[in-house]
């Protein structure tokens, strides 16, 4: 995949997402068996001459069992690079908002972006960086009010 590109992976069929459940469920029963820094893969073909060895780093083993998870679950997957350009569309979707409100974040200088043309792309991992810091002011929030309701109730 070229770097920056954004893949979009298409829905399974009833008997993909039932192999996916079956492959997230030996997956994790083989991870859980060899917890080691390194996955070492053995790929066999269809014909049984066909066996090829890779090793794969155990973080991207791991993101192939979340994927597969999903996929399983009947939800779509997007893989992209957190050098990958979105529009305002994509990153809209991705933060669960209208594109008019990122739009207002954009010109309110929450969430970085650059301009191309007429239209202005955000970075993924600007975006990234952005819902870390939003999720952790409402656990902020949620805590301080989550206290206030505690004190109230025992003043009662």
């Amino acid at each position: 995949m070229a770097r920056g590109s954004v893949r979009e992976l298409e829905l399974l069929d009833e008997q993909g997402a039932e192999q996916a459940a079956n492959a997230v469920e030996q997956l994790t029963e083989f991870l859980r068996a060899h917890p080691t820094p390194t996955t070492h893969i053995q790929l066999v073909s269809e014909d049984p001459d066909g066996v090829t060895g890779i090793v794969v780093p155990s973080v991207a083993f791991g993101f192939f069992v979340d994927i597969l998870a999903e996929m399983a679950n009947g939800n779509a997957v997007t893989v992209a690079s957190v050098h990958a350009e979105l529009t305002t569309q994509q990153a809209a979707d991705l933060l669960n908002v209208s594109r008019p409100y990122l739009v207002k974040l954009l010109d309110e200088r929450e969430i970085p972006y650059r301009r191309v043309g007429n239209r202005r792309k955000v970075l993924l991992a600007d975006l990234i960086e952005y819902k870390r810091r939003d999720e952790a002011m409402r656990r902020e929030i949620a805590d301080e009010l989550t206290g206030e309701a505690q004190d109230i109730a025992l003043n009662y």
